[in-house]
């Protein structure tokens, strides 16, 4: 499933998510150039051993160790997936991804990895968000 939306403002940025059937990935995009990135996802168990190690395994799923392993059901449906777009900081875009309702990822231009709360360790997929947290990394 490959979902691509504009933000509607200013700077062209669109927001993009991706699940391959193996992981999902959000991506904020800049004139068409991914700006940041984050992990969203696993669908199946989190591997024992990470695959960054190996680039012909991209798109990586995160490990054990990295990864909540709390069930979470993997989009099924387009509208199970919401952008929501703000300024922070410095008027720096704010890409928030939320899934079946709830506040899932964030990402602004340079996050590489962005925040998601199924990480649980940072890592070069994602880092652990917290809701009440500033936009500083």
């Amino acid at each position: 499933m490959l979902i691509r939306r504009p933000s509607g403002g200013p700077g062209g940025h669109a927001a993009v998510f991706e699940d391959d059937g193996k992981v999902a990935y959000a991506y904020l995009l800049e004139e068409g150039r991914i700006v940041a990135d984050v992990w969203l996802y696993n669908r199946a168990a989190a591997p024992e051993t990470p695959e960054w190690r190996d680039p012909t395994a991209a798109p990586f799923a995160n490990p054990r160790g990295f990864a909540s392993d709390e069930h979470f059901a993997p989009v099924a449906d387009e509208s199970e997936v919401e952008f929501s777009w703000s300024d922070g900081p410095d008027e720096q875009t704010v890409l928030r991804v939320i899934i079946r309702g709830e506040y899932h990822a964030r990402l602004v231009p340079g996050s590489k990895p962005g925040w998601c709360r199924l990480a649980i360790k940072n890592g070069p997929l994602a880092l652990p968000l917290r809701e009440d947290e500033g936009l500083e990394r």
